[in-house]
């Protein structure tokens, strides 16, 4: 199925002091967490360590088993955690750093995952900055989010390329696809998100997908569109 969007330029004015708006939110959050409840556990983490060290718990295994699983739960909260406000917090782009932080998404998702990427970038080293950079950022963490979480998928294919008059972003994965991209799709698998960051760019946008035959994303950004920044 294919699903063609577009929307007015009224339209897109509203989204994009909306999706300004988001950023700031996500911004502050990620911040709010990184130094409060990160810290914190962070630091009973510590505390956790330095009772696991003192001679009174040398010979108490059983304590000392007990303490060791409520550290490692600990450990992956706070790593959990992190990598949360990580994910909200993405700087200002500027120009040029749209690959480089590419690159740093998709090692992430290498680790933590066994998915195959096979990624291609040959946009223009200054081809897009600020808030067009972070507007695609978002759009293809989005996207590795729902085939990491969702597409029960081995593969992925990002292309970055220049076309004519356009950037190009075309995203596959080779996962479980739905029959129809409806409403209830948009909402559990963040569409309307990547749909409102598409109009910001005033871009085209495709949805292509069939059960059991994948997903495809095809973003197509005009180069001389008259962006408001």
């Amino acid at each position: 199925m294919l699903k063609d969007l577009y929307t007015n330029q009224k339209e897109q004015s509203t989204v994009t002091v909306y999706m300004r708006q988001l950023e700031q939110e996500k911004i502050k959050l990620a911040r709010e967490l990184h130094d409060t409840a990160l810290q914190e556990q962070v630091i009973a983490l510590r505390e956790l360590d330095a009772l696991l060290e003192t001679p009174e718990m040398a010979n108490k295994l059983e304590l000392r088993k007990k303490i060791m699983r409520i550290r490692e739960q600990q450990a992956s909260s706070i790593y959990l955690l992190r990598e949360f406000c990580q994910t909200q917090y993405a700087p200002r782009l500027a120009e040029g750093e749209l690959k480089s932080q590419l690159q740093f998404l998709l090692d992430r998702l290498q680790l933590r995952t066994y998915l195959e990427i096979d990624y291609m970038n040959s946009w223009p080293e200054y081809a897009l900055g600020g808030e067009r950079a972070l507007h695609v950022y978002r759009i293809i963490q989005e996207l590795l989010h729902n085939t990491e979480k969702h597409a029960d998928a081995r593969r992925v294919k990002l292309m970055l390329y220049q076309d004519h008059s356009y950037y190009t972003l075309d995203y596959s994965d080779d996962g479980n696809g739905m029959d129809e991209i409806d409403l209830s799709a948009w909402s559990k698998f963040g569409l309307k998100g990547i749909y409102s960051r598409a109009e910001c760019l005033h871009a085209n946008l495709k949805f292509i997908s069939a059960r059991q035959q994948g997903f495809q994303c095809i973003l197509r950004i005009p180069i001389l569109a008259d962006y408001d920044e």
